[in-house]
């Protein structure tokens, strides 16, 4: 699914102030695979996954995603396929806080031209199984930590996406309720097939994934399996 190969991030290129965090990457996911991206803070992992998730692009290097070039992609044409096949969870949950959570998982259907009534009972549909169909009409500041990031999980799966990509999803989570989330990311990828990225600083919680990258000053270290669960 995901195919990179020499991916290089330079900021400020040319200049005094030069400063490459990305140092000839190559990385791989397949479909339906859990693997998680570890190493210690400004080794380049959430950098590596804007570049996964389309979001940036790099200085030097190749990605191809399900066989298709993404770079060759003007800036709409990649925000719709991004939108289409890619689903973001983030530590700090990224809701809007003006709007419920059954609009907030609505969103990107909105953005991506699906009428209103079919939006929000996919909407239901993805708030119910990831647990919180009771609280459809909660605003976020009326929901805890993990309620948060449940709706972001369901947000994320709006489209349809076949990879999820996950930066820090339980960093600002409680233990058990980071165990909940860490649950739920198992049932999409065991239950729904869905490819997962999961960047994490928690070494127990990428043990069970299938695969875990490690990274270190920019560039991939070591690849082994995880233990899976």
């Amino acid at each position: 699914m995901v195919y990179m190969r020499g991916i290089v991030k330079t900021y400020n290129e040319g200049k005094d102030t030069e400063l490459t965090v990305l140092h000839g990457i190559d990385f791989d996911t397949k479909h339906g695979e859990f693997v998680s991206i570890v190493g210690p803070s400004g080794c380049g992992k959430s950098t590596l996954m804007n570049m996964i998730g389309m979001l940036d692009k790099p200085t030097h290097g190749g990605y191809a995603f399900n066989g298709e070039d993404v770079f060759i992609k003007n800036d709409n044409e990649l925000a719709s396929y991004r939108s289409q096949n890619i689903g973001f969870i983030f530590q700090n949950f990224n809701l809007v806080g003006r709007i419920n959570a059954l609009q907030n998982v609505a969103m990107p259907m909105m953005y991506a031209g699906v009428g209103k009534q079919e939006r929000e009972e996919r909407a239901t549909e993805l708030l119910e199984m990831v647990g919180m169909g009771d609280r459809l009409k909660h605003a976020p500041n009326e929901l805890s930590g993990g309620q948060k990031q449940r709706v972001a999980i369901a947000r994320s799966l709006a489209n349809d996406p076949d990879l999820l990509l996950a930066d820090e999803p339980t960093g600002a989570l409680d233990s058990s309720t980071g165990r909940m989330v860490m649950d739920l990311f198992h049932q999409l990828n065991e239950e729904y097939g869905k490819a997962i990225v999961f960047i994490t600083h928690n070494a127990e919680l990428a043990q069970e994934t299938q695969r875990i990258v490690e990274m270190k000053d920019g560039r991939v270290v070591d690849v082994h399996a995880g233990g899976g669960r």
